[in-house]
Protein backbone atom coordinates (compact mmCIF):
# COMPACT_ATOMS: atom_id res chain seq x y z
CA UNK A 1 0.00 0.00 0.00
CA UNK A 2 1.52 3.33 -0.87
CA UNK A 3 1.22 6.38 1.58
CA UNK A 4 0.75 10.23 0.82
CA UNK A 5 0.95 12.83 3.43
CA UNK A 6 -1.90 15.33 3.35
CA UNK A 7 -1.52 19.49 4.85
CA UNK A 8 -3.04 22.24 5.78
CA UNK A 9 -2.25 25.39 7.26
CA UNK A 10 -3.61 27.10 10.54
CA UNK A 11 -2.97 29.97 12.07
CA UNK A 12 -0.24 29.68 14.85
CA UNK A 13 -2.60 30.33 17.70
CA UNK A 14 -4.46 27.06 15.93
CA UNK A 15 -1.74 24.82 15.52
CA UNK A 16 -0.44 26.15 19.34
CA UNK A 17 -4.41 24.58 20.16
CA UNK A 18 -4.13 21.88 18.80
CA UNK A 19 -0.55 20.53 19.45
CA UNK A 20 -1.65 20.99 23.05
CA UNK A 21 -5.25 18.94 22.76
CA UNK A 22 -3.14 16.25 21.06
CA UNK A 23 -0.45 16.12 23.89
CA UNK A 24 -3.94 15.95 26.75
CA UNK A 25 -5.19 13.21 24.69
CA UNK A 26 -2.53 11.26 23.96
CA UNK A 27 -2.05 10.90 20.70
CA UNK A 28 0.35 12.74 17.73
CA UNK A 29 -1.11 15.23 15.51
CA UNK A 30 -1.04 12.82 12.09
CA UNK A 31 -2.57 10.06 14.01
CA UNK A 32 -6.04 12.38 15.30
CA UNK A 33 -5.79 13.94 11.77
CA UNK A 34 -6.23 10.69 10.21
CA UNK A 35 -8.67 9.40 12.20
CA UNK A 36 -10.86 12.38 12.15
CA UNK A 37 -10.54 12.27 7.98
CA UNK A 38 -11.80 8.66 8.29
CA UNK A 39 -14.26 9.28 10.64
CA UNK A 40 -16.13 12.00 8.94
CA UNK A 41 -15.66 9.91 5.27
CA UNK A 42 -18.12 7.09 7.22
CA UNK A 43 -20.53 9.49 8.41
CA UNK A 44 -22.03 9.47 4.66
CA UNK A 45 -24.90 6.90 3.85
CA UNK A 46 -25.24 5.59 0.36
CA UNK A 47 -28.16 6.66 -1.54
CA UNK A 48 -28.86 2.91 -2.58
CA UNK A 49 -29.26 1.57 1.49
CA UNK A 50 -32.58 1.20 3.01
CA UNK A 51 -33.77 0.78 6.51
CA UNK A 52 -35.52 2.18 9.44
CA UNK A 53 -35.52 4.37 12.63
CA UNK A 54 -35.53 2.55 15.93
CA UNK A 55 -35.93 3.89 18.70
CA UNK A 56 -35.10 2.37 22.17
CA UNK A 57 -35.95 2.83 25.86
CA UNK A 58 -33.73 2.36 28.89
CA UNK A 59 -35.57 2.05 31.70
CA UNK A 60 -32.21 2.12 34.14
CA UNK A 61 -31.12 5.09 32.41
CA UNK A 62 -34.16 6.73 31.39
CA UNK A 63 -32.60 7.19 28.45
CA UNK A 64 -33.24 6.53 24.16
CA UNK A 65 -31.26 5.06 21.93
CA UNK A 66 -31.90 5.91 18.22
CA UNK A 67 -30.51 3.22 15.66
CA UNK A 68 -31.37 2.83 11.81
CA UNK A 69 -31.52 -0.79 11.37
CA UNK A 70 -30.77 -1.13 7.60
CA UNK A 71 -32.50 -3.96 5.43
CA UNK A 72 -29.57 -5.97 5.19
CA UNK A 73 -29.39 -6.50 9.21
CA UNK A 74 -27.16 -4.28 10.24
CA UNK A 75 -27.62 -1.77 12.55
CA UNK A 76 -26.06 1.56 12.92
CA UNK A 77 -26.10 3.56 16.06
CA UNK A 78 -26.83 7.09 15.60
CA UNK A 79 -27.54 8.71 19.03
CA UNK A 80 -26.89 7.51 22.44
CA UNK A 81 -28.31 8.17 25.96
CA UNK A 82 -30.64 10.69 24.75
CA UNK A 83 -32.47 12.78 27.20
CA UNK A 84 -36.59 12.18 27.13
CA UNK A 85 -36.60 16.04 26.90
CA UNK A 86 -34.34 16.06 23.73
CA UNK A 87 -37.17 13.62 22.34
CA UNK A 88 -39.88 15.54 23.22
CA UNK A 89 -38.29 18.54 21.63
CA UNK A 90 -37.40 16.58 18.55
CA UNK A 91 -41.18 15.05 18.48
CA UNK A 92 -42.97 18.38 18.10
CA UNK A 93 -40.21 20.01 16.13
CA UNK A 94 -40.70 17.33 13.94
CA UNK A 95 -44.62 17.66 14.08
CA UNK A 96 -44.50 21.17 13.54
CA UNK A 97 -41.85 20.90 10.17
CA UNK A 98 -44.28 18.01 9.15
CA UNK A 99 -47.52 20.33 9.55
CA UNK A 100 -45.43 22.86 7.23
CA UNK A 101 -44.69 20.70 4.48
CA UNK A 102 -48.21 19.14 4.34
CA UNK A 103 -49.58 22.75 3.88
CA UNK A 104 -46.95 23.48 1.19
CA UNK A 105 -48.29 20.53 -0.73
CA UNK A 106 -51.26 21.06 0.13
CA UNK A 107 -52.26 17.46 1.48
CA UNK A 108 -55.44 17.58 3.52
CA UNK A 109 -56.08 14.24 4.27
CA UNK A 110 -54.21 11.82 6.31
CA UNK A 111 -53.43 8.41 3.99
CA UNK A 112 -52.80 10.95 1.02
CA UNK A 113 -49.18 10.78 -0.29
CA UNK A 114 -47.22 13.30 -2.42
CA UNK A 115 -47.48 13.26 -6.06
CA UNK A 116 -44.22 13.98 -8.50
CA UNK A 117 -45.44 16.88 -9.99
CA UNK A 118 -44.45 16.24 -13.73
CA UNK A 119 -47.37 13.38 -13.24
CA UNK A 120 -49.63 16.56 -13.21
CA UNK A 121 -48.51 18.68 -16.12
CA UNK A 122 -47.25 20.77 -13.37
CA UNK A 123 -43.38 22.51 -13.13
CA UNK A 124 -41.54 22.36 -10.32
CA UNK A 125 -41.33 25.38 -8.28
Amino acid sequence: MEYRSLSTKLPMDELTLFKSFCERKGVSPASLIRDLILREMKITVPHTVAGKNKIQYDKKMDSFTWSIELDDGKQIEVLRKVSPSFIEDLHKILMLSLGQRSAFIEKTKNDSIPVPSDILGRKNI
